[in-house]
């Protein structure tokens, strides 16, 4: 494996022999200790803290679709896409979704339901539509649609179990991308935007670097017409033809992702302009054609960025925190417990599993469908 792909897919420097390493381990020690009464503390909730006089942009997916295409493929896009299957959220959605809204003001939220989806599919990508309703269930086209949400209008996407804890431009910005309004291919000074081509941004989730969901889906972000979502759109379409039975995680989930990152990262046919070359006859990369000499690249962030709590085995002091299908689920002791604001962490995500086999996961969906510190939800607990 090339040093590139090390530093990206094992980054040994993120887990361990270092102060940052050391302070987890003090962190998950506390987390245990809690998880068993030692510690008692009452936190007051903070999930609504300053939302309301906060300034939303919301913008219908038929209005995206409507809109030119974005002519910069080396910004990223004032837009925050999120996805359910209808526009009615559950309660503790609502409010996870509200703090990403409100921690960017001047971004634009789109919110895609199951029919939005498949109109995107027919309107930009009518050559995976066959593909896309032969999928066995509604979480493989979930997991499937939000690389068509990055590839066809960029931004970011985030599950809806997600909080948002600071503005993301402010991390694009440290490796040198530039978030500007949709409607607009650049800022009014030219001189403050940066051009290192196209970029993608993932998360790293836990200290396995091995694992094959330790890049999850749930959080993603790229410049419009990054042509690695394609890789992943055009390998999930190859193994429904070959009558792939994976279960989601494998064929459209994190699993898949993890897969193609690797052969992203390791595979000398996809590195320059050779992607380019290789999803060229893709009908919708005709689209985003570069221009001669455009880099493409992939940014893995460390796990105390995007994805602090982990539902592995690495998460297990904190788990009964940190859960949101626990009874005993405190999102601010879960964020105290795990210092994102040390780190700092830009986002939070919860692990909600509503979704279970071809469906809902009832029992999931009740336990978010009431917000925090009400009857019948989640509660801190002294």
């Amino acid at each position: 494996m090339n040093s590139a792909a090390s530093r990206y897919l094992y980054p040994p420097q993120q887990f361990s022999g270092s102060r940052r390493f050391l302070r987890w381990t003090v962190f998950l020690v506390f987390a245990a200790l809690a998880s068993v009464g030692i510690i008692s503390q009452t936190y007051r909730p903070s999930t609504l803290r300053g939302l309301t006089n906060r300034k939303e942009k919301h913008l219908s997916p038929a209005e995206l679709m409507q809109r030119p295409i974005s002519e910069s493929l080396q910004t990223i896009p004032k837009l925050f896409h999120q996805s359910w299957s209808s526009t009615d959220l559950p309660a503790k959605f609502e409010q996870w979704s509200a703090t990403c809204r409100s921690q960017h003001p001047d971004w634009e939220w789109v919110l895609w339901t199951d029919e939005d989806n498949e109109e995107l599919v027919k309107t930009h990508f009518p050559w995976l539509l066959k593909t896309y309703q032969s999928l066995p269930g509604t979480i493989y086209r979930a997991d499937l649609v939000r690389n068509l949400y990055m590839y066809m209008f960029g931004g970011v996407y985030a599950d809806l179990d997600v909080e948002c804890l600071r503005p993301v431009d402010q991390l694009f910005d440290t490796y040198n991308v530039s978030t500007v309004p949709h409607l607009k291919t650049r800022p009014h000074s030219i001189d403050k935007v940066h051009t290192s081509g196209r970029k993608a941004f993932f998360g790293r989730m836990g200290t396995d670097p091995g694992f094959s969901n330790s890049i999850p889906n749930a959080w993603m972000a790229s410049t419009p017409g990054h042509p690695f979502f394609l890789l992943v759109v055009e390998s999930v379409k190859d193994s429904m033809r070959w009558g792939s039975r994976k279960g989601p995680e494998d064929l459209t989930g994190p699993a898949r992702l993890y897969k193609m990152l690797k052969e992203y990262f390791t595979t000398g046919k996809f590195k320059g302009e050779k992607l380019d070359k290789h999803v060229a006859s893709n009908p919708t990369a005709k689209q985003f054609t570069p221009r001669e000499g455009l880099d493409h690249s992939i940014e893995v962030l460390p796990f105390n960025y995007i994805f602090p709590y982990s539902w592995e085995r690495d998460g297990e002091a904190v788990r009964d925190v940190c859960w949101a299908t626990q009874d005993t689920f405190s999102a601010e002791r879960c964020k105290l417990l795990l210092a994102t604001e040390h780190w700092p962490s830009y986002a939070i995500t919860y692990w909600s599993h509503t979704w279970a086999g071809e469906g809902h996961d009832e029992d999931n969906v009740n336990a978010i469908s009431s917000p925090e510190g009400t009857e019948g939800g989640n509660t801190d607990h002294d």
